[in-house]
Formats: C-alpha cells, structure tokens, sequence
C-alpha cells in the first residue's frame, strides 16, 4: 500500500457509503463485496480479539513516532480497515467500552478518532476521542485534532478545554478551540474562562455559533460552477480514448492538449475554491442538530456549492431531506443531486442517471487526462462532483463497464446493459440504508 492508501480507502469508504462514497472519495467506489476472508468472517463481523489486537499494537507504537503514512500504523490501519471497514461496528463498540478507552494514549485516540470521524453515526465517539488526543505528544495528531474537533464540538467539551488551558503543549490547541467554537475571545487563563463558563452556566449554543459563522464565512469563499459536461466526455474530435497519443492524428493530439489545458484550469479553479469552502462547511456537517439539515438543505439550490450540499445531506441519511433534494433537482439537474437522491432512495434518480449518460454518447475522459488532471480530478470526488456513469454504477453497486468504453459503440453497448439491468430489476430493488446504494432483492 502507497504512503496515500489509507486517505484512499478513507475517501472511498465515506462516498461508498452515502455515496457509501466524501471525502473524502474515489475514482470509484470500492464496494465491500469481495468474498469473506479465510473462517467466513465477513468485514462486518471482524472479532472483537482482532480489533482489541490492533489497538494493543498501535498503543505500543512510541506516541512521536506514530505516522498514518508509514508502517507501522499504515500496516494496522490497513488491517484494521480491511477487517472491520466501512461501518467499523466493531471497532465502535470495543472504543465505546470506557475501561478500553481508558488504556489507550492520547496519540491512539487521536489515529481511532480519523478513522470513526468519516462516519456520519459516530458524532459523540469521535469528538470525545479528539478531545483526548489535544493531549498528544505527536504534534501532527494533536494539529489534526485541533482542527477536526471543532467539527464535533459538545458542550461537555467546554470544561475540559478550559482545564486544558494551563497544561503545557495542549493548551494552545485548547485555546484555539475553545475561541473558535464558541465565538468567545478572552485571554488564554483558566480563571478567566472558568468565570465565563460559570456566568453562562453552561448555556452556550454551539451549534447556533457555528451556522451563523459558516454563513458569514461562505459569503467570501464562493465557488463556481463547474462544467461537468465538458469535463467527464473526450472532446468530439477523439474517435478512441485508448490510442496512445503519439499514435494519433495531429488533429487529435491538438483537440486533447487543449482539452486538457481547458479542464486543468476548471479543476484547479474549482479545486481552489473548494480548499476555501470545505473546512469552513465541515464544521457544522456532523452536528445532529436539526437546524443543520435545515442549513444544508437552503445550500442545495446554490450553483456551485448545491452539489456538496447534497452529497453531505445524503450521508447523513435523513430521508426527510429528500423532498429538498428533488426540488433543487428539478431546478437544475446534476449528477451530484441525483447520487444524494439515489442514496436516500428514490429510485427515479436511477432512471434519471441514464438519461444522463445518454445524453453524453462520448466515451469517459480518464485515458486522455494527463498525469496532473488526472490526480486533480481525486479531489473533486471528494466534493461529490463525479461522472453520471459512476454515479449509477455507485447506486447500482455494480459495473457495466462505463470507464472502460473507449468508444461511442462501446459506451452505447454499456448504457444498454445498464438500462436492461434497470428493467429487469427495478421492482426488486431496495435500499441499504447504512450504505446508500440498492442491492437486488430474491423474488
């Protein structure tokens, strides 16, 4: 596994399950469907002995020498992901057991708290365990724990941040925190906040806080819309997206330079924005509070930023987002708010899909991207922008062979065994809420 192998499975776990698939995301989707590993135990039931081992191991790592990217975290982590991933429902029950958590160091918790964190269900586990890991003597994962545990701020984080406040290397961590999730500015003494916190005896509106700051934040980070029915189709001059390019006429290799000049601007403009917006809308995005499904669901209508605003609300899997979701669609149809349909279960957005990928008879671009479009394009699949083909190989959670169509016959013959695959099976499909996708049920 490559030094990004864990970012990978971690993307891809979170835009397969909605998506199934945020953020953070995939080429495609990795479906949990390979056979079960020798015993017959299924990555559902990875055994609370094989959980407890890896915390062991990663526990007896030196806390300054713990890397996520480098073995040998990266070697338990993908053992862990791979025994227990994407829902990690053992790995959740074993942390939430407090006489387990209680032996594991703060740089443990810090490295178990990026892995829950992805899941939409796991808001209280996982900012409990980025509160502890502020504590950690490794200063990437306390950085990374400040960062990520104002997205999962509870109240009864307040008190533990403010007596984290004389403590030496956590206590600037704590101090960044406790300003920004709750809008107070006061100097950096415990006393001082302690009489704060005992003046508002504990009635701070966190929540409330941090929509209104969102709000105000995304008015200065716009982001563009992008134009997806350029991006993800090879221009009209390419005839076969497998030729080599020095094997091409010299019409095709100027149609494809200027294609790809064309694209990087897109992507890396979008991109841009996108490193702006995101931080500033996940901090809210795991909050349970009502009002932020109510947030999300303004958000949908927005040109540029609807399309993420979507995909989040499908995460989080509440099917009363659905009506929001519909109506943005019919407003401007997009990929992104069919996927967000589609994972909440409406099946139309099946159809809807197809009808897309009809609408595009060129083959996908993929081949013809160069090296640096092509690993730009990994990040906008973390903001839910991917082709209409993945999207419905995602909801469908199988292939028909889309990305590897390397001509107009070929994608025709796809769509074809797509749409015949949808009328065979259309009244036996039914959702896997957990996961976001349809699976066939037996008659």
């Amino acid at each position: 596994m490559t030094p990004t192998g864990i970012a990978d499975m971690r993307r891809s776990f979170v835009l397969a399950g909605l998506l199934a698939a945020l953020a953070a995301a995939p080429a495609v989707a990795r479906h949990s469907s390979e056979p079960a590993p020798d015993g017959g135990q299924t990555a559902a039931g990875a055994s609370d002995a094989a959980v407890l081992q890896a915390l062991q191991q990663l526990n007896e790592v030196p806390q300054n020498q713990v890397n996520e990217k480098t073995d040998p975290v990266l070697g338990i982590l993908k053992a862990l992901y791979t025994a227990d991933g994407p829902d990690f429902m053992t790995l959740r029950k074993v942390i939430g057991k407090s006489d387990i958590r209680s032996t594991l160091n703060p740089t443990t918790r810090g490295v178990v708290a990026n892995i829950l964190s992805a899941r939409w269900d796991t808001f209280s586990i996982s900012g409990n365990l980025y509160l502890a890991a502020l504590r950690s003597p490794n200063a990437e994962i306390r950085d990374k724990a400040q960062r990520k545990l104002v997205n999962f701020i509870q109240p009864a984080h307040i008190p533990a941040l403010i007596d984290m406040l004389p403590a030496p290397g956590a206590n600037v961590s704590a101090y960044a925190v406790l300003q920004e999730a709750t809008g107070v500015h006061l100097d950096p003494n415990i006393k001082t906040w302690r009489a704060w916190w005992i003046r508002t005896r504990g009635k701070v509106d966190l929540t409330g806080h941090l929509l209104k700051d969102t709000r105000d934040q995304l008015l200065h980070h716009p982001v563009p819309a992008l134009d997806e029915d350029k991006l993800w189709y090879v221009p009209d001059e390419v005839r076969d997206s497998r030729t080599a390019f020095n094997k091409r006429s010299k019409k095709e290799q100027d149609a494809i330079a200027r294609w790809n000049d064309w694209a990087k601007t897109q992507v890396n403009g979008y991109a841009d924005a996108w490193a702006a917006a995101k931080p500033v809308i996940e901090r809210i995005t795991h909050q349970p509070d009502p009002r932020v499904s109510a947030f999300l669901e303004k958000l949908v209508q927005a040109p540029g930023i609807g399309d993420y605003a979507s995909v989040v609300l499908a995460w989080r899997g509440n099917r009363a987002s659905l009506p929001a979701l519909q109506a943005a669609y019919q407003q401007q149809p997009t990929v992104a708010r069919a996927l967000a349909r589609g994972s909440l279960g409406d099946k139309a957005a099946l159809r809807d899909l197809l009808a897309m990928i009809e609408s595009h008879p060129a083959p996908l671009a993929f081949r013809i991207m160069d090296d640096d479009l092509r690993s730009s394009v990994q990040i906008l699949h973390t903001v839910g922008a991917i082709p209409a083909e993945q999207a419905f190989e995602l909801l469908a959670h199988r292939t028909f062979d889309f990305n590897d169509a390397p001509t107009k016959g070929a994608k025709k013959s796809a769509l074809q065994k797509a749409r015949k695959w949808l009328d065979k099976n259309d009244d036996r499909l039914s959702l896997d809420r957990r996961r976001g996708y349809f699976t066939v049920s037996e008659k």
